[in-house]
């Protein structure tokens, strides 16, 4: 097989805590930051289980989230057929107890290989294809119809949000829909009776990278609504049109920082603004909840699928909201909380024992 192996970091693969530990081959056909987190937070969870990774390139296996250095990265060659086939070859030779596809791209290959049995397969969309909008009407048509046509062939199809649930029990009407929550890292969801007051210079936060996804444009008209007298940052770095146009409205870019630093600039934050043209694993909402932070965000399926207060279909809407926030400590102590109980069920218990349920605890 025309594949290449990365050196483990360690000279054990696995902490195995059972004689005969489950083998899971994961396939992954997704340059997508949140795919690779969440991979990486299923295999830290499930260490105890064997976890073979098949990637495409380019990939950095020392660029891979720590929760994967434990397994073994496999690379995929290039080409449709050639994947294909190194999939196949890599399930005859490991012969596991489950296959994860993560990503459509992996849920295609996963699914049209024929010596893969429906019944061992496990597929995560991280986010379907045909809510991206930066895709031609056309391509989001040929998404649904192809997850339509490969629907049954998914044992599980284990979703990361409520909103993916929603489309996965309209696609795979006869399989198993499992809820994975992704985890915060760092800290953990609690309670807060009353968030942080405001102080003068109040500042609105967003954080992510600056893409397509995120929408910078929503976030420069709903600052340009706004009072002048309040600051707007965005925490991340990205594409450099999106950079010149935040900037140009004056909006602070503080480019790519530490998560430790970035966790400690949006701790210091009012309110965090969520202007996102649609979302997959909602991981800076999370983060946001464990600041404390009241959320205002765009209304878009997927956020009204968590139930959140006070969603905004305009930018000038967006803004309005966020003034009020700032004003009234009843209001934000509403979608504070509206924030933590969206997400109440985002716990590492929880995603452990959803893990288990879809690889089981062993052989």
């Amino acid at each position: 097989m025309s594949s290449t192996f990365a050196r483990p970091r360690t000279a054990h693969v696995l902490d195995a805590v059972t004689d005969a530990p489950g083998r899971i081959l994961h396939v992954v056909e997704s340059h997508a930051r949140s795919a690779f987190s969440a991979l990486g937070e299923y295999l830290a969870a499930t260490r105890h289980l064997e976890h073979w990774v098949l990637v495409t390139e380019p990939c950095d296996p020392a660029g891979i989230p720590p929760g994967m250095r434990g397994a073994r990265i496999v690379s995929l060659p290039g080409g449709h057929r050639a994947r294909l086939r190194a999939i196949a070859d890599t399930y005859a030779e490991v012969k596991p107890d489950r296959v994860h596809a993560h990503s459509f791209g992996a849920g295609m290959y996963v699914r049209l290989s024929p010596s893969i049995p429906t019944d061992s397969i496990v597929y995560s969309p991280h986010c379907y294809a045909f809510e991206r909008r930066d895709l031609r009407a056309a391509a989001r048509l040929l998404a649904i119809a192809c997850e339509y046509v490969l629907a049954p062939r998914a044992d599980v199809v284990a979703v990361c949000t409520p909103r993916e649930g929603q489309l996965a029990a309209r696609l795979h009407r006869s399989g198993k829909i499992v809820q994975v929550p992704r985890v915060p890292r760092g800290s953990a969801l609690g309670r807060m009776d009353v968030p942080p007051p405001v102080t003068m210079g109040a500042t609105a936060v967003t954080m992510g990278p600056l893409s397509p996804q995120r929408d910078p444009a929503f976030f420069v008209r709903a600052a340009a609504a706004a009072d002048p007298g309040l600051t707007w940052i965005w925490i991340g770095d990205g594409e450099p049109r999106y950079r010149r146009l935040l900037e140009k409205a004056g909006i602070c870019v503080t480019g790519r920082l530490p998560r430790r630093n970035a966790f400690r600039l949006l701790r210091t934050a009012d309110v965090y603004v969520h202007t996102a043209a649609w979302e997959g694993s909602h991981d800076t909402l999370l983060q946001a909840a464990v600041a404390g932070l009241p959320v205002v965000a765009r209304s878009i399926p997927a956020l009204r699928a968590l139930r959140l207060p006070g969603l905004a279909p305009t930018p000038e809407i967006l803004a309005d909201t966020v003034l009020r926030l700032l004003d009234s400590p009843v209001d934000r102590r509403i979608h504070s909380e509206a924030v933590r109980r969206a997400f109440r069920s985002n716990t590492r218990a929880t995603q452990v024992a959803r893990l288990l349920a879809l690889y089981g605890s062993g052989r």
